[in-house]
């Protein structure tokens, strides 16, 4: 189960990165002071996602998505938890709403929304294999995004 779980993971993340890293160069760039926030949080959350991923007890796993989960959806995000930490905090506004509207956003949103989701389902999971699991798809799509937001 796991390793299907791990597989599943890593062809979408293989998937939706090409298709990204195909469409980006074809449309407008956002302006540098929104890519830099976006930039700048995605790094954050890619970094806590790792924590995660690495996490060896669930309480650790679920702080590091979850600030990672943050990250992605700001403070007015469905899912945001303030007991978690809002390590993006002065960074911008979350991923998701910081993404919205900028000029070639729409090739990496899709990866973004998959993380989030992603992230939403490990911090609930009560396995702790799962929960890391998770973390680490959330790391991977946000690192393709990292890589095609300029």
């Amino acid at each position: 189960m796991v390793r299907m779980i791990a597989g599943v993971i890593a062809a979408g993340v293989l998937v939706l990165g090409f298709a990204a890293a195909a469409y980006a160069p074809y449309h407008a760039q956002q302006p540098a002071a929104a890519a830099a926030d976006v930039k700048t949080q995605l790094n954050t959350a890619v970094t806590h996602s790792g924590f995660a991923a690495n996490g060896t007890s669930m309480a650790y796993v679920q702080q590091h998505l979850g600030h990672a989960l943050n990250c992605i959806e700001g403070k007015g995000g469905k899912n945001f938890n303030a007991s978690w930490g809002n390590v993006c905090e002065g960074q911008g506004s979350g991923i998701l709403t910081d993404l919205r509207g900028a000029s070639g956003s729409a090739a990496v949103m899709p990866l973004v929304q998959h993380a989030d989701e992603l992230a939403v389902s490990g911090v609930k999971s009560s396995d702790l294999t799962t929960a890391r699991l998770a973390a680490r798809g959330v790391q991977a799509l946000l690192k393709v995004v990292a890589e095609n937001v300029k």
